[in-house]
C-alpha cells in the first residue's frame, strides 16, 4: 500500500510530501528524501526521527516503524 508522508531535512527549509510504498525501508525512505535535497553527495550517516523526535530503525519498514498517511518525519544528517 502506499501512503503519503511529509519529509524534512536538517539541513534544508523545504519539506517534500512522498509518495512512497510502507513497505520499503526507513533507510530507503531516507536515501529518497536525501537525493532530492540541496546536497545529495554529503557523506554521513542519516537518522530518521519521527513527530515525536523518536529515532526510527533504519532496518524497519514504514509500516513496521509506525509511520502512515500524513505523518511528518525528519531525516538528520550526522546524528
Amino acid at each position: 500500500m502506499r501512503v503519503y508522508l511529509f519529509g524534512y531535512l536538517s539541513d534544508d527549509f523545504f519539506g517534500r510530501v512522498m509518495v512512497t510504498p510502507n513497505h520499503q525501508t526507513v533507510e530507503q525512505l531516507a536515501a529518497q528524501l536525501t537525493a532530492w535535497g540541496p546536497t545529495p553527495e554529503q557523506p554521513g550517516t542519516l537518522t530518521v526521527m519521527n513527530e515525536r523526535g523518536e529515532a526510527l530503525d533504519s532496518a524497519l519498514t514504514i509500516a513496521q516503524a509506525g509511520l502512515g498517511n500524513g505523518d511528518i518525519f525528519t531525516v538528520v544528517r550526522g546524528a
